[in-house]
């Protein structure tokens, strides 16, 4: 099935201090572009990114930008969406994200959080494969025991209800009701690890560097 990627980049990075987006990973790109990495590696069909109004974009993959020209060009299958309203909530990064996506007419998207630099690739297509074999749920989603999280994929017919949160409400308002049908995907716990605090963050830069140091 069709589905766009949205990588929801446009968070404040108010518990952290500092942009989270742009924090050095032991490889030496930024954070946020291990988690789009995984995401333009994917098979999802087109990726959008929501970020802030005066983001730079410095953080984004090297092979995601041209700046001889000093201007920003986005990779093919890429496109920057700017919330401008992003401090009133995730909810109106959402609803940035989902409006854009529609102009491309998917069968569905699947949304992933830019702090999230250890989902990979192939937790990315477990949940759209998960999805695609089960016609009759409404949403796949990884799951840390049972408890559903990011990335999450959602047919089309889901926009109606995504489009309706309002405030800080994300999308697991919807994943909790009983209403919808969905298939869950277990993944490892540290690839639910987010970079909301300075210990968190920590603990994903030690974790990454033994993951590289393996893979040498």
């Amino acid at each position: 099935m069709q589905t766009t990627g949205i990588v929801l980049a446009a968070g404040n990075s108010s518990r952290l201090g500092r942009n989270k987006l742009s924090v050095t990973m032991p490889d030496g790109i930024a954070l946020a572009a291990w988690t789009l990495k995984a995401a333009l590696s994917s098979t999802l069909d087109q990726i959008i990114c929501v970020v802030k109004p005066g983001d730079h974009l410095e953080w984004l993959p090297e092979e995601c930008l041209r700046t001889a020209t000093g201007r920003y060009t986005t990779a093919p299958g890429l496109r920057i969406a700017v919330c401008n309203d992003h401090a009133g909530g995730m909810a109106n990064s959402i609803r940035c994200g989902i409006w854009t996506a529609m102009e491309y007419r998917p069968e569905g998207v699947l949304m992933l959080m830019a702090d999230q630099p250890l989902i990979t690739a192939r937790h990315i297509n477990g949940v759209l494969d998960a999805l695609a074999s089960h016609p009759d749920a409404d949403y796949a989603a990884a799951a840390e025991d049972a408890d559903a999280k990011p990335p999450v994929a959602f047919r089309s017919h889901m926009f109606g209800p995504l489009l309706s949160l309002q405030g800080d409400e994300g999308a697991r308002k919807i994943l909790r009701k009983s209403i919808y049908r969905g298939v869950k995907v277990p993944l490892s716990r540290e690839s639910f690890w987010d970079a909301d605090t300075e210990p968190q963050l920590q603990k994903i830069l030690t974790y990454a560097e033994g993951q590289l140091w393996r893979e040498a």
